[in-house]
């Protein structure tokens, strides 16, 4: 009679404990915000945006500018090698003035590129942040019933001391992860809050937690990387520098030849100035162009890799899909044992549960990972303001 008072007791006890168990998911009338608001926000609140536009006025001023300013020293010089030297030299003045204005034109596009990118890594961390909270949250109020339970059969005599200690222990593990959890979702949130420029907290503010796969059945590498060269940074820069000692060097073979079809005899003074001067385009040429090349290999070197790291993610999506379905036909027939007349313990059935929410925020979380090298890939595939 004793042993069945005490069975009793844990048995009403385990019920009591688990009608306390926490339901995920809910936003508790929070403000939601959206990835696109967020995004806009951001870009409402950059100053480099909003004064982009006053940049790009002011270097087509100075371009236009430009084009009277250094043609006066077009003609000056001595010799001709020195008039052709001088006439490059403000031709390429020009060349610059053009190129810096076209410059601004495109960071405006850029700087909401970059823009909506920091913003969206953002909001990907503080959603795979709060996956893991939700995980350390339930690991943690199960620690703490098993070590009710755990209690219970101590003070009922039938386990030990030591018995006790390990849940103890385990409590204590799971409340410090659980800490780190919220520690790093709240950072997470304001590196967000940073990035749009307002202020967000955990306990007023939430995030859309929606998110699909996206569809890397149709990424076009060869696509991918014209735009990369396209609309990428360094590429622009790296393509300017490139016209720039491509045209330096047409204007001095082009003076060149034309000097010498005017000329029936050419002085060697002439003919070793114009060489040096050529030599002097022709090094500047291969430098920037050989930088260039080698820029391109890095390119293919990285999307590829990028692209791989699509694959892995997919298959390893595809992996916690077919756990995940296993694990539904393993809680269901847990709850059909609980059900039959209680062939496994409640807590039991609860975390085989748990067991499937972990599965099912680590399927979210590699989705997420998907989504965030999928845009690291195609985040140049945009059309350009003009």
């Amino acid at each position: 009679m004793k042993r069945m008072c005490k069975t009793l007791a844990l048995t009403l006890c385990v019920t009591m404990l688990l009608s306390t168990l926490p339901v995920a998911g809910d936003s508790g009338g929070k403000t939601i915000l959206t990835l696109e608001e967020a995004k806009n926000l951001a870009l409402n609140n950059d100053t480099r945006y909003k004064n982009q536009q006053s940049y790009i006025e002011q270097k087509k001023e100075d371009y236009e500018d430009s084009i009277d300013r250094y043609s006066g020293n077009a003609a000056r010089g001595s010799s001709i090698v020195e008039k052709t030297a001088n006439y490059a030299k403000s031709k390429l003045m020009e060349h610059n003035a053009y190129d810096a204005w076209q410059l601004e034109v495109f960071n405006k596009s850029d700087i909401k590129r970059q823009s909506d990118y920091d913003v969206t890594m953002a909001y990907y961390d503080v959603m795979k942040a709060k996956y893991s909270l939700d995980d350390a949250e339930r690991a943690m109020d199960l620690a703490q019933k098993d070590l009710t339970i755990a209690e219970l059969e101590y003070d009922l005599g039938t386990k030990t001391k030591n018995y006790l200690s390990q849940f103890e222990n385990a409590y204590k593990s799971s409340q410090i992860k659980y800490e780190s959890a919220l520690s790093e979702l709240k950072n997470k949130m304001a590196a967000l809050s940073k990035e749009i420029g307002k202020k967000l907290n955990i306990d007023n503010d939430d995030i859309d937690m929606t998110i699909g796969i996206p569809d890397v059945s149709s990424i076009d590498l060869a696509k991918i990387k014209e735009d990369y060269l396209k609309n990428s940074a360094s590429f622009f820069s790296l393509n300017n520098s490139l016209n720039t000692v491509k045209y330096q060097k047409f204007l001095v073979e082009d003076k060149y030849d034309y000097y010498k079809d005017s000329r029936s005899i050419m002085s060697d003074a002439i003919e070793d100035g114009f060489e040096e001067l050529k030599y002097i385009a022709n090094r500047d040429y291969d430098n920037v162009k050989y930088q260039y090349d080698e820029s391109i290999k890095e390119l293919d070197i990285s999307l590829d890799a990028q692209y791989s790291g699509i694959n892995t993610l997919m298959d390893t999506i595809e992996n916690l899909k077919k756990s995940i379905e296993d694990t539904k036909i393993t809680v269901k027939n847990n709850q059909l044992r609980y059900d039959l007349g209680g062939l496994i313990s409640e807590i039991e059935l609860e975390k085989s549960k748990s067991a499937l929410k972990d599965l099912e925020n680590t399927l979210n979380t590699a989705i997420v990972n998907l989504n965030i090298q999928y845009l690291a890939l195609t985040q140049y595939s945009y059309t350009r303001e003009k």
